[in-house]
């Protein structure tokens, strides 16, 4: 992710079905300010978030990557991505994901990688428990008010703030999954197996 991808980035986050399970769409200040975080995290980090395109035609089409947080445990690794409406239902978050936790395990010398879902997200959730994460259970919001920090003056513009202020407090509740290296290990070598199976 780069300077030269802020009108992209702007674009997702005034997208509203995109932005719909994120807290709502963000102006131009948050997404200036999310760019310069995600540069920064490259910088500080040594990994961060990408921007993806299509194989077909080299399109535009979201942003994932890994990125340190905070959790009740303490510091940790965690996916996340974001796909344009175009782009959904074409099996590219279970791509990504299952990707970016073999980059995790290969690169990072971390034993544990997590994920965050919204609760009534039942089509991210699958793709979570699809590359063989396993659900720990409700995001503590102390947890995520501190992870939210460094956005909260952009999202003070945040139009769907008014919007959302009379939501049930359930809502945008998160669950939060994680992968263990054994257990990717273990899917690597059935995965293995698997190819090396003779066809009939």
């Amino acid at each position: 992710m780069r300077q030269s991808h802020l009108s992209f980035i702007t674009q997702m986050h005034a997208n509203a079905d995109v932005m719909a399970t994120m807290g709502g769409t963000r102006d131009a200040a948050a997404s200036r300010l999310y760019l310069a975080q995600n540069v920064a995290h490259w910088l500080d980090h040594g990994y961060g978030m990408y921007v993806l395109q299509t194989r077909e035609h080299g399109a535009l089409a979201g942003r994932a990557g890994l990125k340190f947080t905070l959790t009740d445990e303490g510091g940790a690794i965690e996916l996340a991505y974001a796909f344009e409406p175009d782009c959904w239902g074409r099996g590219y978050a279970v791509e990504i994901a299952t990707a970016l936790v073999g980059l995790g395990f290969r690169l990072l010398p971390v034993d544990t990688l997590c994920a965050v879902a919204i609760r009534s997200n039942a089509a991210s959730r699958r793709v979570l428990e699809k590359i063989g994460m396993r659900l720990l259970g409700d995001v503590e919001a102390a947890t995520d008010n501190a992870n939210a920090n460094a956005n909260a003056n952009a999202n003070a513009n945040n139009a769907n703030n008014a919007n959302n202020a009379n939501a049930k407090p359930d809502s945008n509740a998160k669950v939060r999954y994680e992968i263990h290296r054994g257990q990717w290990r273990d899917q690597q070598d059935v995965a293995d197996a698997n190819t090396a199976l003779p066809s009939r």
